[in-house]
């Protein structure tokens, strides 16, 4: 099989939630000789501060990474920094493709990522090939509950039109959960197959927790924090939903003035670290002793309560057996009990929740491993990547 998937900006190495699913979905195809090229609409911020503008990646045999670095693109993004979705990369792409109607007259099937951009690639492709809506959020909602400072009412409209069309044209629609497969069926009419391959980790990450790991007691001293202070952690990219989700944890370290709070991401670019109290560390993106981190705390959070889709975070912290204290609307999408893999409460609650756990150390433990194995069992890439790709492979013998 011959796939090309079109994605809005380079994915490799993956960084935000994003970039691992991108990545992860397609991740097991080449292992069955298949080929992968991705068409990476402009590049990150990150990408161009590197100054690594490399156009074409090969990440392994058989799977390569094109990265079109065009002003158009670039320029469109703009609005983002306000708050905006992508809304006009579809019109950038029908004036700048640099070779996307040849890649997609020789794939075998065509998976999309972005809304904005379905309807220029699916103008795009031939009849006879299959086009794939890979959602990773349903994005009306998600922008329902982001405030934008201009331009809202026409925004959401265009968000509501650019998702409807990716639902009534795709030939299959994957999402991150059956909740957001049921939203398409029942909200949007859809009618096309669905499959649902659920946000992951890589089989490489799920380990034990590790409190006595080689670089734990570095970072303890690093951020001035005692060898016996429970630390919490929470970690995510500098994305609306997650710096609102730090902003409580930065009430809950008012709450519980004993316990250490870590802020792991990009998202702590947000926050203003004059005004969080001292038990509180923002890290800023973490790269080198990334894994250091996880074994570093306790308790990890995900007060979540804004956003779409379903949160990868969650699945990491399960994947390093970390017992996790999250908002119901944190845990959605995810198939785990409260109590057993997880603790739910809500953002009233979540300082009181923290402070039981902190006091169960056998809970704690207990939870971090059922946590471990139902990332295990349910939750992996290559789990979903080897699911999608049979799917792909169904769809084109029809």
């Amino acid at each position: 099989m011959n796939l090309l998937q079109v994605v809005p900006y380079d994915s490799h190495p993956p960084r935000m939630g994003g970039d691992h699913r991108s990545h992860g979905l397609v991740k097991e195809f080449p292992k069955h000789g298949d080929t992968v090229f991705r068409f990476c609409q402009g590049g990150s911020p990150k990408l161009y501060k590197s100054l690594n503008i490399r156009r074409q990646v090969t990440i392994e045999e058989g799977y390569v990474e094109y990265r079109h670095l065009h002003p158009l693109h670039e320029a469109a993004k703009a609005p983002m920094l306000l708050g905006y979705p992508n809304l006009f990369a579809g019109w950038t792409l029908r004036y700048a493709s640099d070779g996307l109607r040849d890649r997609i007259s020789e794939a075998d099937a065509v998976l999309v990522r972005e809304p904005w951009q379905f309807k220029t690639v699916d103008e795009l492709t031939p009849a006879s090939t299959p086009i794939v809506y890979s959602s990773h959020n349903v994005e009306t909602e998600r922008f329902d509950e982001i405030s934008r400072p201009l331009f809202d009412d026409w925004t959401i409209d265009r968000v509501q039109k650019l998702e409807q069309y990716a639902v009534d044209h795709a030939d299959m629609i994957v999402t991150t959960s059956e909740r957001d497969a049921e939203v398409y069926r029942n909200e949007f009419g859809s009618t096309a197959t669905h499959v649902v391959a659920p946000n992951g980790t890589y089989e490489k990450s799920i380990r034990p927790h590790n409190p006595d790991a080689e670089g734990v007691s570095q970072l303890r001293s690093r951020y001035g924090i005692a060898p016996d202070a429970t630390v919490c952690l929470f970690m995510g990219s500098d994305y609306q939903p997650n710096v609102v989700a730090a902003e409580h944890v930065v009430e809950f370290a008012r709450e519980l003035p004993s316990v250490e709070f870590v802020i792991m991401g990009t998202v702590g670019n947000s926050l203003d670290s004059g005004e969080v109290p001292g038990n509180v560390t923002i890290t800023g993106y973490v790269e080198g002793d990334f894994e250091a981190h996880f074994d570093l705390a306790d308790i990890a959070l995900n007060p979540m309560t804004k956003g779409g889709g379903t949160n990868i975070k969650l699945i990491d912290y399960f994947a390093r057996s970390l017992p996790v204290v999250s908002t119901p609307f944190g845990a959605r999408g995810i198939e785990v009990t409260d109590g057993e893999e997880i603790v739910v409460a809500g953002v009233g609650d979540f300082s009181a929740a923290v402070a039981r756990l902190d006091s169960q150390p056998d809970r704690q433990t207990k939870t971090g491993s059922a946590a471990r194995e139902r990332a295990s069992e349910r939750y992996t890439w290559e789990a979903a990547s080897k699911l999608l790709r049979e799917e792909l492979t169904r769809l084109n013998s029809d």
